[in-house]
């Protein structure tokens, strides 16, 4: 999903998450979905082994997901840093994993690239697009870049109004 700041992009997910209630008219329907946040506040004081662990403990401790999800975004190299000393990038990198590594129909995933170098946002991409279709999975990424949300998507949304 594409479009300018303040145009629902965030809200339109946060409701398809169940964080927040439409005014009226249409209900979504209950979803099993997992969900990164646009906003990514660094309050534990664990390692992020140990929040990998306790989060998803079943994908963290699966061979596939550490090949396909946890290599390519260079998370072992955080395993021994406290969460809330993370920079930005590491923090953004953190999230993505704890949102795939969550079993889920569908992914919601707000501004992935947010914090990353072209290097990373590049290594992102190709872990999250490859992790939905190896798991025949939908995704609804919000996104600023153009080039990495036509790189993820099958289908572009562009938001449209008066921020």
């Amino acid at each position: 999903m594409l479009g300018e700041n303040g145009t629902g992009k965030t809200t339109f997910i946060r409701m398809l998450a169940g964080n927040l209630k439409p005014d009226d008219g249409f209900k979504c329907p209950p979803l099993n979905v997992s969900y990164k946040p646009q906003k990514i506040s660094p309050k534990s004081e664990k390692t992020v082994q140990m929040l990998l662990y306790e989060k998803m403990r079943d994908s963290f401790t699966h061979p596939q997901f550490s090949t396909d999800v946890l290599k390519p975004l260079q998370m072992e190299r955080l395993y021994d840093q406290q969460v809330m000393n993370l920079s930005g990038g590491e923090l953004q990198r953190l999230a993505i994993t704890l949102c795939l590594g969550q079993p889920a129909d569908v992914y919601l995933i707000d501004e992935p690239s947010a914090y990353l170098d072209s290097e990373q946002r590049l290594h992102a991409a190709k872990v999250i697009k490859r992790y939905i279709m190896h798991a025949k999975k939908t995704a609804f990424v919000v996104e600023h870049d153009f080039i990495m949300a036509t790189y993820l998507a099958d289908r572009v949304v562009v938001f449209e109004g008066t921020p």
